[in-house]
């Protein structure tokens, strides 16, 4: 380079611009950087109008406090946990959604960990892990009473929900659908139409809902002096569709499946064979899912309201974070969905 050459200085990339921090806030709303720390993480203890001034200069600067400095100065970083039965099925997945959807209203994020419903290490596993992310509350859904157990042994400062599990004790706040009382809806139903023998498909062993469920059917069926039929099911459409390939037709007139997906398969079956429903063997199922209305025949089943199941859950858990009493709350309860697939016996009105 010669001795007139002009010397440039080299041009500072535009992400070294320095951003406005707690210290500039202060200097410009001319209070010290404490209360802006106080503001910013809405300390009551603040005046209405040193409130207003500080987030005008916030405003006018363009600064945004940071979420880590804001955990560590209130250890909170509004994270929830969910603890979840590790399945596809639709009712888990509503209510994830409806508790998402409440949770980001409500300024938290969630984290949601999905395990074997039978599996005490994937309990614990998750549980831990949850833990360590330093969650200020969780949901445990559809598990057994024993993760949630475990839940509280681990986490015993965070206020815990569990949804459709069995009775948890008073360290806990449980709610869930009423499922002995749409069981006893959907029996009923066959009983009303004049159905004397109604076979009850259950869900898997070891379910606290099949077990609920089982529990109204065989109810609603004593109650009217009828014997209880039972086939062992679960909750897949693949073994509703082995049972409907084999079961003996003329044992029973209606059947009540744990869940639409038995239903599914079942109907499926029923139809390969030649079978007429609800001509020749009424069928009801347990959810609604979005597709009953087009099943073949249109199902007759229960209605779960998974999004409000979901929504009454998080409000007991934001309850508890915000320090609020909360009623305990009752079963959500289900409603029939009466479509084309129940009759009176054979082929009745």
């Amino acid at each position: 380079m010669g001795r007139g050459d002009k010397v440039t200085e080299p041009t500072k990339p535009i992400d070294a611009v320095k951003k406005p921090n707690i210290y500039d806030v202060a200097n410009l709303a001319g209070v010290s950087h404490q209360t802006v720390s106080r503001v910013m993480n809405d300390h009551q203890s603040i005046r209405p109008a040193t409130r207003e001034k500080v987030l005008a200069a916030a405003a006018q600067l363009g600064y945004r406090p940071s979420q880590a400095a804001r955990s560590l100065a209130t250890s909170k970083n509004n994270i929830l946990g969910f603890l979840v039965s590790d399945t596809g099925l639709f009712g888990p997945t509503g209510m994830l959604n409806a508790m998402e959807r409440a949770a980001r209203k409500a300024g938290y994020f969630v984290l949601s960990v999905a395990v074997e419903a039978q599996n005490e290490n994937a309990w614990r596993e998750g549980i831990e892990h949850l833990g360590k992310m330093a969650i200020e509350g969780m949901v445990v859904i559809a598990l057994d009473k024993g993760a949630v157990a475990m839940a509280i042994d681990a986490l015993p400062n965070i206020p815990i929900v569990a949804i459709d599990t069995e009775d948890v004790g008073s360290h806990v706040t449980a709610v869930g659908i009423d499922n002995a009382k749409g069981a006893a809806m959907a029996t009923q139903h066959l009983i009303d139409l004049g159905h004397k023998k109604i076979l009850h498909v259950t869900g898997p062993a070891g379910s606290v809902e099949a077990a609920s469920r089982k529990s109204g059917y065989e109810s609603a069926m004593r109650t009217a002096n009828l014997k209880p039929l039972f086939a062992q099911g679960d909750w897949s459409a693949a073994t509703g569709y082995a049972l409907g390939a084999s079961m003996d037709v003329a044992a029973q007139t209606a059947v009540f499946t744990g869940n639409d997906h038995l239903a599914l398969g079942l109907l499926k079956a029923l139809g390969e064979r030649g079978v007429k429903v609800p001509e020749q063997l009424s069928v009801v199922g347990f959810d609604d899912l979005p597709e009953a209305p087009y099943f073949v025949p249109a199902l007759t089943t229960i209605r779960q309201d998974f999004n409000q199941l979901g929504e009454v859950a998080m409000g007991l858990l934001l309850d508890q974070l915000a320090g609020r009493v909360s009623q305990t709350p009752s079963p959500v309860l289900p409603s029939l969905i009466l479509r084309a697939s129940t009759s009176q016996p054979n082929g009745g009105n």
